[in-house]
Order: structure tokens, then C-alpha cells, then sequence
């Protein structure tokens, strides 16, 4: 069986897979908490990419991760054309709006969701987003760009809830919990199947 690592960026989106999953808080150093059970393992990273590098890659440096396979989970905006808010996606495509990095999991899962570009920018967008023709989130890109140094490109897994329509920015417990609550049969589902999956550290593609 596969150990599941679940990161999310707010406490919100965690209290639930916490409840959930029966986690118990454990405590890496003074700074950084996470929680546990069996093959379940929950952190969350903070906001944006700076507490992304430093909460996330101190976790990934003191845990054994090679038999790991990390489940993204969070709310991102959507594309008020393409998205459906509430609704749950799978990423297949993660741009870092300000390096311009993209990044491409592979998709050896079949997971039964629709599958969405993400878009990773600085600061929440409340414009409408009309430039962005999937999600949006702060945490992805950095979340792949760490953990890629520790984890094999297939062993990556991004599920955003779409929250809004890149019109207001949800940051309260009371506007985020519902969100993820209504997902969690289809979230355990989907942690049930990266758990049995056989999967090789081994990239399966290469450059080309």
C-alpha cells in the first residue's frame, strides 16, 4: 500500500480529510505540525510560495517519501465558462505566472474527473479572471517544484474545488469547509485508489 501525503494550503481545507480520516496531530519541530494515521499523512503549507519552499520542503527533507504518492487538495477559482462551482477537477497542466514554468503531471490515474489547466499567480484574483481560461490557485506550482525533487513526476496528484469565479477571494473557515465537505466521498474515493495503485519510482516518460 501506497502512503498518501495530503497538502493543502488552509487549515479549513485539512479539517475535514482530518475528521475524516481520523488523523492525529504529530509534530515535526517547534514550527511545523502535521497529522497521521496509518498510510495517511496530512500537512498544511500555508499560503503561497514562500511558505510552500519553506513548510513543505523542511517536511519532505526529514520524512521518508519513497514510497509517497502526494495528493494536492484545495479551492481554486474557476473560469466562469469552463467551471462549475463546487464542482471538483483534476489538474493536468500547472503554469507559474511569474517564472512561467510549466509544469505537467502525469496522468496515470484515471480518476473519473473532468481534467482542468491551473494557473499559479502572486495574489488572489477578484477581476473576473478573463484571461485565465481554467483555475487558479497560490500554492500549486510551488507544491510541484518541491515536491519533484523528492517524488517521481507520476506520483502527483493536484484536485482543486472550484470556490468562485475569480470574483471575490474565500479565505474564511465558514465559506471553505462546506466546499470540501460536500467532496469528501468522492476525495476518500480517490485516496482509496492512489493507496492500491502500483506505481514504479521510475519516470515513465522522458524528455521528448
Amino acid at each position: 500500500m501506497n502512503h498518501i501525503l495530503i497538502t493543502t494550503a488552509l487549515q479549513a481545507e485539512a479539517r475535514p480529510l482530518i475528521d475524516h480520516f481520523q488523523l492525529e496531530q504529530k509534530q515535526l519541530n517547534k514550527e511545523i505540525f502535521y497529522y497521521q494515521k496509518d498510510e495517511i499523512t496530512c500537512l498544511t503549507t500555508g499560503v503561497g510560495e514562500k511558505n510552500v519552499h519553506n513548510r513543505f520542503g523542511k517536511f519532505l527533507n526529514e520524512i521518508n517519501s519513497s514510497n509517497s504518492v502526494l495528493l494536492n487538495v484545495g479551492i481554486a477559482g474557476g473560469n466562469k465558462e469552463h467551471t462549475e462551482i463546487g464542482r471538483m477537477y483534476v489538474v493536468n497542466k500547472i503554469t507559474d505566472e511569474q517564472n512561467g514554468k510549466i509544469w505537467l503531471p502525469d496522468m496515470l490515474l484515471k480518476t473519473g474527473l473532468p481534467e482542468m489547466p491551473l494557473n499559479t499567480v502572486s495574489k488572489g484574483v477578484t477581476d473576473g479572471g478573463e484571461k485565465y481560461d481554467g483555475l487558479v490557485d497560490m500554492e500549486a506550482a510551488a507544491i510541484f517544484e518541491t515536491a519533484i525533487q523528492f517524488l517521481s513526476i507520476q506520483r502527483m496528484v493536484f484536485i482543486k474545488i472550484v470556490s468562485d469565479h475569480m470574483d471575490v477571494v474565500l479565505d474564511s473557515a465558514e465559506q471553505v469547509l462546506p466546499l470540501i465537505n460536500n467532496q469528501l466521498p468522492e476525495l476518500s474515493r480517490i485516496v482509496s485508489l492512489l493507496r492500491g495503485i502500483d506505481l514504479e519510482n521510475r519516470p515513465f516518460l522522458g524528455k521528448n
